[in-house]
């Protein structure tokens, strides 16, 4: 849970999620866009603060070390009251309903769903920047557009990327909102050094004297090769 910890002490996070686009200006300033199809990954950047004592910490830096700039690592944002809010579902079916939807088909980025909860056809079922996760495969989609229920037996929700998954996705559940998981690497994997500070005592032993300060933000990147 290396970079999970990392996560869960970031002092800012920034998203990107933007496209691989190609844009050409002809001599009278025409601009002719063009787009690479890509897997489209998550790319997260978080900054660190340098309140993280050294001696608390050790299995945290072993771990990062591990990991290198290479091996990909699960996060979340659901187990942190400061950052759960980000991804929180914003739709009106609860989690036992939403337990219970599982995916039709998904082609393209059109996503079909059934076993849809019983409510009010006007209710909102997912709303843009709504997330979901299908099965076990760690690659959230967001909602592109709101999704009423409506009064069929399945919805279609358009999603910011096609399905990049080589598995079969028919009959697999779905987990929506903060519960989603990102699998994650970090390809400039910072380096630390310590800096004197946030002495601590057991008994009479001096058993840290530092705190950690990280070279850079953390770039992850999101690890899509196996998808």
């Amino acid at each position: 849970m290396s970079l999970q910890t990392i996560v869960n002490n970031a002092s800012g996070i920034t998203f990107n999620r933007r496209k691989m686009v190609g844009i050409q200006y002809t001599r009278n300033e025409i601009p002719r866009v063009s787009e690479t199809p890509t897997t489209n990954p998550w790319r997260i950047t978080l900054e660190m603060p340098t309140n993280l004592k050294y001696q608390s910490n050790r299995a945290l830096l072993e771990s990062i070390d591990a990991l290198d700039r290479r091996l990909p690592d699960t996060i979340t944002f659901a187990n942190n009251p400061r950052m759960n809010w980000i991804f929180r579902y914003q739709g009106a079916a609860g989690v036992s309903q939403l337990n219970n939807v599982f995916v039709s088909t998904f082609v393209g980025n059109q996503l079909t769903l059934q076993n849809i909860p019983v409510m009010n056809s006007t209710n909102v079922l997912f709303a843009a920047n709504d997330l979901i996760q299908i099965g076990t495969n760690p690659f959230p989609f967001t909602v592109v557009n709101t999704v009423l229920r409506g009064t069929g037996s399945t919805v279609t929700v358009t999603t910011h990327r096609p399905n990049i998954l080589t598995n079969p996705v028919a009959g697999l559940g779905i987990t929506v909102g903060a519960a989603c998981s990102f699998r994650m690497f970090c390809p400039n994997m910072p380096t630390y050094r310590l800096v004197p500070g946030g002495t601590t005592y057991i008994g009479s032993q001096l058993v840290n004297n530092a705190y950690i300060e990280w070279t850079s933000s953390f770039e992850l990147y999101e690890f899509t090769g196996t998808a």
